[in-house]
């Protein structure tokens, strides 16, 4: 289970902000010594690579040991220890407070949303998509609009302070796909709180827009201890009899959900599988979407643990569907989805359409520390059947299509009518 739940949390916006809720912890500096030990220890133990990428562990362990050792309060302890683990220079390690996360704005814990979703084009924060009847669409928000500013802070200060803040990472695409994150996070919150936005409309005029975020469906329980999840998932017949689904993560409603899908409009000409800006969740859900989608017992991934290797063999489901299949990926993929997309496109099962993925893959694990924070840390590599190892690397679309704000402002979702376009090709 609690593997499980790590994969989970991986899903969560960390922000490592002071927080005076854990300002004060009681024996503080002991607890803060016994919490750092535990940490390096776990690394030191459990990474799945022994030399740790050329690293001197125990240097490591020695230079920040002195810096934990004067901390006075446990805001810094938590910068400092996030340090030292992004010398690793990996995701999925971050020590955190549950209570800090859970209370913060996110897309899959927070009851209330606004509707709308944004990407990076051309250092412009550009509405790529209005949830219909959402409080979005009723302010007239439309695809193409330039958010400004959120509750009187101007994006680009947004932009600034994340980047202050932020923690070395592995690549680029990481440091692109966590500013949006953090952006994006801030149109979620409690159902009927209220929050501003100046905008630019298509001709570059700016307006003024107060919305209250609406209670969202969806809701899932994955377990007692963790606060309730929303999963969003649509399902569409498309023109030409192609089907579209698109899911915001990989939590289980979403493979019961597939499967009636395939049971019941098995007829497609061709599929799909839009998962862009899907942050990942169980890795168990993914296989399960694959077993529906081929026909024969297939090595579908591989994990590579310190000391093993893991094959990961799907078995076909007992009703499948065998046409031609497309995934749609962006930047802001990680875990998870990542896995599914690397994985399927691998193994020549689908066609993967739009831009390249982060590079954040797991699995990982989760331990308590002594001062009340949680640990999560890689465990294993991941690599696709072909051997690709996807931290770091990504998924690199088949086909790379970027998103256009002049196209979105006429209506036009490049990525989709280039899938689409795909699967008439592929049927023709």
């Amino acid at each position: 289970m609690i593997r499980t739940l790590s994969m989970v949390m991986c899903l969560m916006t960390i922000t490592f902000l002071p927080s005076p809720a854990y300002s004060q912890v009681p024996g503080a500096a002991n607890v803060w010594i016994a919490s750092y030990e535990m940490v390096w220890q776990t690394v030191n133990e459990h990474h799945f690579d022994s030399t740790f990428g050329g690293l001197d562990w125990n240097e490591i362990h020695d230079r920040y040991y002195d810096l934990v050792d004067n901390v006075e309060n446990d805001s810094c302890f938590m910068k400092i220890v996030n340090k030292m683990l992004a010398e690793l220079k990996l995701s999925h390690y971050a020590v955190f407070h549950m209570k800090e996360m859970a209370a913060s704005g996110s897309p899959l814990i927070s009851g209330g949303s606004i509707g709308l979703d944004i990407r990076l084009l051309d250092n412009k924060t550009v509405i790529t998509s209005v949830k219909p009847d959402s409080p979005g669409a009723e302010a007239g928000l439309k695809a193409g609009y330039v958010v400004e500013s959120i509750d009187d802070i101007p994006v680009a200060q947004i932009m600034a302070d994340i980047e202050s803040e932020a923690i070395p990472i592995s690549n680029e695409r990481k440091r692109l796909s966590d500013i949006v994150e953090d952006i994006h996070s801030r149109f979620f919150g409690d159902a009927e709180t209220s929050i501003s936005l100046t905008f630019l409309d298509e001709y570059d005029i700016l307006h003024e827009a107060t919305l209250l975020r609406k209670q969202r469906t969806g809701k899932t329980i994955i377990d007692e201890s963790l606060p309730p999840f929303y999963v969003d998932f649509q399902v569409r017949r498309m023109d030409d009899n192609i089907g579209y689904v698109r899911f915001s993560a990989f939590l289980p409603p979403v493979a019961e959900r597939f499967s009636q899908v395939i049971d019941t409009m098995g007829d497609m000409r061709g599929l799909i599988i839009d998962i862009r800006g899907n942050p990942g969740g169980m890795h168990e859900v993914g296989e399960a979407i694959v077993s529906k989608l081929i026909q024969e017992p297939t090595l579908f991934s591989v994990f590579r643990y310190r000391n093993e290797t893991q094959e990961v063999v799907v078995q076909p489901s007992e009703k499948t569907y065998d046409g031609p299949v497309v995934v749609m990926i962006d930047i802001m993929n990680a875990s998870a989805s990542e896995r599914f997309s690397g994985c399927i496109q691998s193994i020549g099962r689908a066609a993967v359409i739009g831009e390249r993925s982060s590079g954040s893959v797991g699995p990982s694990d989760i331990k308590e520390l002594p001062n009340g924070a949680s640990l999560m840390y890689l465990i294993a590599q991941s690599l696709t059947p072909d051997g690709t190892v996807l931290e770091g690397h990504g998924v690199i679309p088949d086909i790379i299509v970027g998103l256009d704000r002049q196209a979105l402002l006429d209506g036009k979702d490049t990525q989709l009518d280039r899938a689409i376009a795909h699967i008439t090709n592929e049927t023709h």
